[in-house]
């Protein structure tokens, strides 16, 4: 039996970092290296995804050029080939896979699908590649591709395999959003099974901004069948061993591909890598259900936007509510208790439900609670308006000013003790501008920014069923911003409920209101959502960032003029 050993590193690298992430690379490709003949990073794993404009500064791709010759340098101590992924500048701009043995780059590969469409921006900086990376370890061939590549069922792949290509390696960098896994999964099976090829796909893990790549690298069986997955939301190292029988054994049973009369290429060259090593069984991490997949996602979102920007705590409002107490046990979980501060900021319209709700949930989380009363703060703001303004009368205006002076609190501790201040503003908020521009929604990072209220709930039971630590009532009270005598949301807004499946509709499918009130939906109810989705714009435009969890976030891939005259 022949085989091939894969090693697969799923790294978390830090966008820009060059020097951390080359140490990252080398520790992994060492630590793979001995049972490996050759080891897979992500795309642009050198870089980080997505370096954005940094791939407009020559002196950021004049350093990773240096890091090459780095790596290169290092190789020729390992006994393993590596693929890697990073910018390369040749006449122009190519997000480039590079093969790499023994101190030479034995072949290039430049990614040809160039996404520009939800959060990508590739064209804005690449150029589309028109070449291939067909190489062959051991007499097994191996075809190259990076990330959209694969998406396109008739594009480069077809021709590897037509060509005798064996093993289909992937390079990725994938943002995650609900549901995309499975879709992923299942279309990598076909791409298995119509070329009847392995297809090893190696993704990047981690959390850039409002992006979050959620891993979950897979070897998929030429019948289809997931030979290995690595763990889901974190680094990752694998090795999996490929066995030239089982292609040439589906080839002969199911023939479809000496059928087909397309362009074929040769393998550039053959290595040959003769060491001995242990032949690896399946490895396949368990993968995240409902709930449990988007609270990892969240965690890894904001441990990693604390972590690589250098925060020494957080900060938020912590109101008895549901959103902030949601966003408190996030933070503990992501950062741990020693990191997280809350701040009570209690008014004379606060409940004392809500004062002990808020008590006891940081009591259950051993995290201290600072009380700042806003009461006085508030009367002398009303005093001072009415001597020089006149205004006596209690208006919108008046429920915000509690908010902003909340928020005043909150960036003051921030800067005397440099915590990040979270905000913990929904997406349904967010959507319908029930949210104070400089008041709950100010903030460095917004952990709730792209979850809705429905989901937030749910989100809070299933941490619940770890330990529950919040409090029941929280559940089961009237949302309320306690801005005023008596106050819900639903004086306000439509029921969450009805919201937020006007908003996924809307969103996330595509549909315009006249569908949306097709399926069932009272026309006012829907105009009324659609009038406050378009006149919150502005204050999205200047919300925090926070990480994207859906089809469409509000964020890179919703990009709406704030002056419009279209409803």
């Amino acid at each position: 039996m022949s085989y091939l050993n894969i090693g697969i590193a799923q790294i978390n690298p830090k966008v820009g970092d060059l020097s951390g992430n080359y140490e990252k690379i080398l520790k992994a490709w060492k630590k793979l290296d001995k049972d490996s003949h050759l080891v897979c990073f992500p795309e642009l794993a050198l870089t980080g995804y997505p370096p954005e404009d940094l791939l407009l500064r020559r002196d950021f791709l004049e350093d990773c050029k240096r890091y090459l010759k780095k790596l290169l340098e290092a190789s020729k101590g390992l006994t393993s080939a590596c693929l890697i992924g990073l910018p390369l500048y040749r006449e122009a701009l190519y997000n480039s896979s590079l093969l790499i043995y023994k101190g030479e780059c034995l072949g290039t590969y430049y990614k040809k699908y160039l996404p520009q469409y939800g959060v990508f921006d590739e064209k804005r900086y690449f150029k589309e590649g028109d070449n291939f990376l067909f190489f062959s370890i051991n007499n097994i061939k191996i075809g190259v591709s990076i990330c959209e590549d694969i998406w396109y069922p008739s594009g480069i792949e077809r021709t590897y395999a037509l060509s005798g290509a064996e093993v289909l390696i992937s390079l990725n960098a994938s943002p995650y959003h609900i549901g995309k896994y499975e879709f992923k999964e299942n279309f990598l099976k076909a791409r298995a099974e119509d070329n009847q090829c392995y297809v090893v796909y190696v993704n990047m893990v981690g959390g850039q901004d409002e992006l979050i790549l959620d891993g979950r690298s897979l070897v998929i069986t030429p019948s289809g069948r997931i030979l290995a997955r690595a763990r889901a939301f974190e680094e990752d190292l694998l090795v999996v061993s490929l066995e030239k029988e089982k292609v040439v054994s589906e080839r002969l049973l199911e023939p479809r591909l000496r059928e087909e009369n397309l362009k074929t290429i040769s393998p550039l060259k053959d290595i040959t890598i003769e060491k001995r090593v242990p032949y690896f069984k399946e490895r396949i991490s368990e993968n995240p259900r409902e709930e449990e997949e988007i609270y990892s996602a969240l965690k890894l979102s904001l441990k990693d936007y604390f972590d690589k920007n250098g925060f020494k705590g957080v900060i938020f409002g912590l109101s008895g509510g549901i959103d902030s107490a949601l966003t408190a046990v996030l933070a503990v979980d992501s950062l741990s208790k020693e990191k997280v501060k809350a701040l009570f900021m209690p008014s004379e319209f606060t409940s004392r439900e809500s004062y002990e709700d808020a008590r006891a949930l940081a009591k259950n989380l051993e995290i201290p609670l600072i009380e700042i009363p806003i009461s006085e703060i508030f009367r002398s703001y009303r005093e001072i308006l009415k001597k020089t303004l006149g205004f006596e009368d209690f208006t919108v205006a008046e429920e915000n000013l509690q908010a902003r002076i909340r928020a005043n609190l909150l960036f003051y501790l921030s800067n005397r003790e440099g915590l990040l201040v979270l905000s913990t503003s929904n997406k349904s908020e967010a959507a319908t501008g029930y949210t104070t521009i400089y008041g709950d929604m100010a903030g460095g990072f917004a952990p709730l920014k792209d979850v809705y209220k429905t989901l937030v709930y749910k989100l809070a039971r299933y941490r619940n069923s770890i330990s529950p630590v919040i409090p029941e009532r929280i559940f089961k009270k009237a949302p309320s911003a306690e801005l005023r005598p008596g106050q819900t949301d639903q004086d306000t807004l439509p029921p969450y409920e009805i919201l937020d499946e006007i908003l996924k509709l809307y969103l996330e499918e595509g549909l315009t209101p006249s569908e949306i009130i097709a399926k069932g939906f009272e026309e006012g109810t829907v105009k009324k959502v659609f009038h406050m989705l378009k006149k919150a714009e502005y204050k999205r435009k200047q919300a925090p960032l926070g990480p994207k969890i859906t089809k469409r976030a509000f964020g890179k891939d919703y990009r709406m003029p704030v002056t419009s005259g279209y409803l």
